[in-house]
């Protein structure tokens, strides 16, 4: 069986958020997509897809995924189905605890956009967002056993606002990715002064060699990891970002292969699998340059 060569498929099942961080690229989404949330529908006809696929993440994104009445469905479909690993990107600001309930019951990691440990700060950058609020349920995540993960845009130079989140991290014994905004000034830069913080609590270092770098940070008996993505974007490097081999899938199941690059066009399933797989491989052969 020929296999296509993605192997991290990103699902895009909203597009729209009640947060209105002057960061978001919304995940690469155009604003015109036909389609504001993916059908349940459709959803379970892509994973049904990756049946035959050799991947390694199914990554639920958006937007913000919780703004559609499925993702709890979604996510358990995708979790009966594949035996990859299946994360959630979400702001956690609209989770039920009878969603929470049910998601202790499989193994999906959340991944928690955080933009600040600061409550007045963290409002500012979400539009209407509670920090405590957040936090709150993430302890109630973590009291079900759901794994977590905190994701940071770095959107500035400023020391402080990002050693705090690492110590954070460091001290709740939580996991943290850190990544600069594309686009924003100097973000190239940032690693500059991100990296001799992590240094100072560092065990353990790798360079994973797909524009993502690796700590094990301890610190007074808690530990953490702390990937920081060095995006391929600011280099135009090609060869990194086909190692990393993401494509990003819309609510309307219009396929993406770059964050910066709209999408290329919608999967036909109507034609059958086989079509698609097509699709998905053309898609890849085309991947060659930024």
């Amino acid at each position: 069986m020929i296999h296509t060569r993605w192997t991290k498929y990103r699902v895009l099942v909203a597009n729209k958020c009640n947060y209105s961080c002057p960061f978001c690229h919304n995940e690469g989404q155009e604003k015109q997509t036909k389609a504001d949330l993916m059908s349940l529908e459709d959803f379970k006809m892509l994973v049904d897809f990756l049946l035959t696929e050799d991947i390694e993440e199914l990554n639920i994104s958006g937007g913000e995924p919780f703004i559609n009445k499925d993702i709890v469905d979604m996510i358990e479909y995708a979790d009966n189905k594949l035996s990859c690993d299946i994360s959630c990107a979400t702001n956690l600001s609209l989770i039920r605890p009878e969603q929470i309930e049910r998601l202790g019951k499989t193994r999906v990691k959340i991944n928690v956009q955080f933009p600040y440990i600061n409550e007045k700060a963290f409002k500012k950058s979400t539009g209407n967002g509670r920090l405590s609020d957040i936090i709150r349920n993430i302890q109630i995540l973590r009291n079900k056993n759901i794994k977590i993960g905190l994701n940071t845009v770095i959107q500035n130079g400023n020391t402080t606002d990002y050693e705090q989140i690492i110590m954070f991290a460091i001290e709740n014994d939580l996991p943290l990715k850190l990544l600069p905004q594309i686009g924003g000034s100097h973000s190239d830069q940032y690693k500059d002064f991100i990296i001799p913080i992590l240094e100072k609590y560092s065990v353990e270092y790798k360079d994973k060699g797909c524009g993502a770098l690796r700590w094990v940070l301890e610190k007074e008996g808690h530990h953490t990891t702390v990937l920081y993505i060095d995006s391929p974007c600011f280099y135009k490097d090609i060869t990194t970002c086909r190692k990393f081999a993401e494509i990003r899938i819309h609510p309307d199941l219009s396929a993406q292969t770059c964050i910066l690059k709209e999408p290329a066009y919608q999967l036909n399933f109507e034609k059958g699998y086989h079509f698609v797989k097509n699709q998905i491989q053309e898609l890849w052969n085309d991947f060659m340059t930024c």
